[in-house]
């Protein structure tokens, strides 16, 4: 559970590109308004950073606080406490009593994130504090009311869900007044360099580099080309990250996302084989055919990569008798 209050996330939307002008449109025509709101799209695609949008944007609500709980994150047993808080003695271990979430994020926004994991015992409980916008703690006897804006995310299909009896359908539609739907990156390719250079902007103060440092246009293509398909703005941003850190100087070039791993293909996609290929493809072409520059990419000698390359069917110049 994260808690925030003030006037600023502290992030922002980034970029306009494939959908992403109607996602930004979206979140202009709920603020001011005390509706529920549901953000679909797939994991890492940025549903967290539009729900801060929604909240710290509206005039009403960004100076009360922003609450944020993971759904999936929580076990069952403790999930009902969480959300509604517990009294003094409602169960073994409860020595104090405790505010739940509702409470916390009274005046303010409710972030519930992966609410398609929400177990189905407690969405009849969640459904009529939105019913009745009041919350009774567990072992309490009285209804305490609360004004709270929910802002819900999933990665679940909700329509499979209430069609398999796993997600409520009333439930559905008290969270459902407004749905913002999130697009993959891989439908807004013209965001993913004002992203990977804002990334890369913040991890430099974070990481106390130069604030000048630069993307090379080697690694900038390469960003703007590459499948982002495992984790979306996620998996960007960790490339990212970790190419900073590896870099010590005022650009950031193809050799410090390979030192890292970023060459390789999503490992849950393919098998071990497929992913040695299709890293060893990529390092190749990035760079020109040139054997010995593609080992130093990948950190190993020419003869290893000579033989790797053959071993895959990949053809290559003979290396050099030295190695």
């Amino acid at each position: 559970m994260r808690t925030e209050r003030g006037t600023s996330s502290g992030q922002t939307i980034i970029g306009w590109d494939g959908g992403l002008a109607e996602v930004r449109d979206h979140i202009q025509r709920v603020l001011g308004l005390s509706v529920n709101v549901l953000i679909l799209g797939e994991s890492g695609t940025g549903k967290e950073v539009v729900a801060r949008a929604t909240h710290y944007d509206d005039p009403l609500r960004r100076h009360r606080p922003f609450i944020a709980l993971n759904c999936a994150a929580v076990p069952e047993q403790l999930l009902e406490a969480d959300l509604f808080g517990h009294c003094k003695g409602a169960f073994t271990g409860a020595d104090v009593a405790r505010e739940g979430v509702f409470k916390q994020a009274d005046g303010g926004t409710l972030f519930l994130d992966e609410i398609g994991d929400l177990p189905l015992s407690q969405q009849p409980k969640l459904l009529r504090v939105l019913q009745e916008k009041a919350v009774r703690c567990v072992g309490g006897g009285r209804e305490e009311p609360v004004d709270v804006r929910i802002v819900a995310a999933t990665n679940r299909d909700l329509g499979q869900g209430m069609s398999d009896g796993s997600f409520r359908v009333d439930l559905y539609y008290r969270l459902a007044d407004f749905v913002v739907k999130v697009p993959p990156l891989r439908q807004r390719r013209g965001d993913i360099l004002p992203l990977a250079r804002h990334f890369l902007s913040s991890y430099c103060i974070e990481f106390g580099k130069p604030t000048t440092c630069r993307l090379s246009d080697e690694a900038a293509t390469w960003l703007r080309d590459r499948e982002w398909s495992t984790n979306n703005v996620r998996e960007l941003s960790a490339a990212v990250k970790q190419a900073v850190l590896f870099c010590d100087g005022p650009t950031v070039g193809m050799e410090h996302f390979a030192a890292h791993g970023s060459l390789a293909a999503p490992p849950s996609r393919r098998r071990s084989r497929d992913l040695d290929r299709h890293r060893l493809q990529e390092a190749m072409t990035l760079c020109g055919g040139n054997l010995s520059a593609a080992a130093r990419m990948l950190d190993m000698k020419r003869s290893t990569l000579f033989d790797r390359l053959r071993k895959c069917g990949i053809r290559a110049p003979e290396p050099e008798a030295s190695s």
